[in-house]
């Protein structure tokens, strides 16, 4: 990630980089960070990131998450403070830089489906960054909210509207500006074994799409596309055999595209998958 070294004096260029990409993705591990080669060194990382966090006034938040009987010690996530995002907005020159205002919003039952969503969104911008006339223009997700406009009203802004009285709430909304247009995604990313929710899940972006959704929210005269991502490859297959059994999506196969987590890490631009097997690149 390029810096200008314009903004803090006494901020080390780790520093600084690390702040960019929690402007960026909102949330981030130190594993997460790791693999964004903010640095190579994870002891000396964490110092950094302390470092932000004991200032006077902190430019950078955690949670920690304790331990999983399965796993063990969840990484603690880390998010931008107040005065943070403000340095960060001065620096960018952007009116607004998005930061979570309310930290007990991040729940532990939520930890992995969040924190794979990010890691989708950080597939997405790093594969995306390597070809060229491509630049990913949007990224919201269903932890980003958006107020209705009624006494504390909010709505996830992943939100999909269907019908006045019918909506569904994507994991994330992504515009990408290719060579030839803008590219609109909705997108799951699916933890778990349940198919019977996923099936559920995906009719629902079928009956957005039957109806303009969300094309229409961003203003485009063609169609957009979901991606379904999943934690493990096997679920994947039960999914698409599940669509490819229902004669419902048959018109809508080629807006449904499927990867696995471990296949989008290593390539996010092609190998996506139809609901039929047939081999597709994202745009």
């Amino acid at each position: 990630m390029v810096t200008k070294r314009l903004f803090f004096q006494t901020l080390s260029p780790s520093q600084e980089k690390i702040l960019l990409a929690l402007a960026r993705y909102k949330y981030l591990t130190a594993g997460q960070l790791l693999r964004l080669g903010i640095m190579s060194d994870r002891a000396n990382l964490n110092k950094q990131i302390a470092e932000l966090r004991l200032r006077k006034d902190p430019l950078v938040g955690s949670i920690a998450f304790g331990v999983h009987p399965a796993i063990g010690k969840l990484e603690n996530v880390h998010f931008l403070k107040t005065h943070g995002a403000e340095i960060v907005k001065d620096y960018l020159r952007e009116d607004v830089v998005r930061f979570p205002k309310n930290e007990g919003q991040f729940y532990q039952k939520d930890y992995f489906h969040r924190m794979n969503t990010i890691n989708v969104q950080i597939a997405l911008h790093e594969g995306i960054s390597k070809n060229e006339g491509c630049e990913m223009l949007l990224f919201l997700t269903y932890f980003d909210k958006v107020s209705t406009g009624k006494k504390k009203g909010y709505r996830a802004e992943s939100s999909i509207q269907i019908s006045e009285n019918d909506y569904l709430i994507a994991d994330a909304l992504c515009t990408i500006q290719t060579s030839k247009r803008k590219e609109l995604y909705a997108i799951e990313m699916y933890n778990g074994d349940d198919t019977n929710r996923v099936h559920k899940s995906l009719f629902y972006h079928l009956k957005a799409l039957s109806v303009g959704q969300p094309s229409r929210m961003f203003g485009l005269d063609y169609g957009s596309r979901i991606l379904c991502i999943f934690e493990l490859e096997v679920y994947k297959q039960m999914a698409m055999k599940r669509l490819l059994e229902d004669e419902r999506f048959t018109e809508a196969k080629f807006h449904f595209l499927f990867k696995s987590l471990d296949e989008i890490k290593q390539n996010a631009f092609e190998d996506w998958c139809l609901f039929d097997g047939t081999q597709v690149k994202l745009f």
